[in-house]
């Protein structure tokens, strides 16, 4: 086996159920960022189909839900799907609240407002996971394995060799997997605030790394054109 092969990271699938719009988006894109992917719903009732589709290995699911609340869906989970566990969420911060959550099968229970890191040592407690501050030396993007520290990328037992400016867009529409990434929004991240929102050359090292991840560079399955907007990097399981 070789070294990158014993370093890889794999992501592991949350299912995140929250119906504030906001705070689902910035805790999709926190999870991400530490290795998380994560599938959001913003209420209950897609619960079912989600665990069809996708292997999950734990639901944040906050309690107060339009429709059937979290408490119900927490009994449906502990009924249908014993084995995966869950961490409840809620502006409700006193102890008989917490204790009912717990008393029904929640793993934990976090308050709101709650520090994003909180929620991440608890979800790494119970997974058994890898620190928050662990940065993965190897990130694993479907059939793909992007060696971050020898800017290299491996598919199928093959390598091939990427720029360091390749291994950070890949690394960057990684973290925002799911989500589009406009140019200027790829720019100012890579060359910093005073790069010139007309330069167009993202384009042509999109197309350079295409050739080395795609089977097919023209009709690409990972690094998507979302026409007028940028770029939005697919991956398997992943819900947009």
């Amino acid at each position: 086996m070789q070294a990158w092969e014993r370093t890889v990271v794999a992501r592991k699938n949350l299912l995140l159920v929250e119906d504030d719009e906001i705070l689902r988006s910035f805790l999709r894109i926190c999870l991400s960022q530490h290795g998380y992917q994560t599938e959001c719903l913003s209420e209950g009732e897609g619960i079912p189909k989600c665990l069809e589709q996708s292997k999950i290995s734990l639901v944040v699911l906050d309690v107060l839900l339009p429709g059937k609340d979290g408490l119900y869906w927490l009994k449906w989970l502990r009924q249908y799907h014993p084995h995966i566990p869950v961490i409840m969420a809620s502006v409700k911060a006193n102890e008989d609240d917490r204790l009912l959550g717990l008393e029904n099968g929640a793993h934990d229970y976090l308050v709101k407002p709650f520090h994003d890191k909180e929620l991440l040592i608890k979800i790494n407690n119970i997974l058994g996971g890898q620190s928050t501050n662990d940065s993965p030396l190897c990130i694993e993007i479907g059939n793909l394995i992007l060696d971050v520290v020898n800017n290299s990328v491996h598919k199928n037992g093959d390598e091939a060799r990427l720029t360091l400016l390749e291994t950070n867009i890949l690394k960057l529409l990684y973290l925002n997997a799911g989500a589009v990434v406009s140019r200027d929004e790829i720019m100012e991240q890579l060359k910093g605030s005073q790069h010139n929102p007309l330069d167009r050359s993202i384009d042509i090292h999109i197309n350079k790394l295409r050739k080395k991840i795609e089977d097919d560079p023209a009709n690409p399955h990972f690094i998507r054109t979302i026409r007028g907007k940028g770029y939005r990097l697919h991956v398997p399981y992943f819900s947009a």
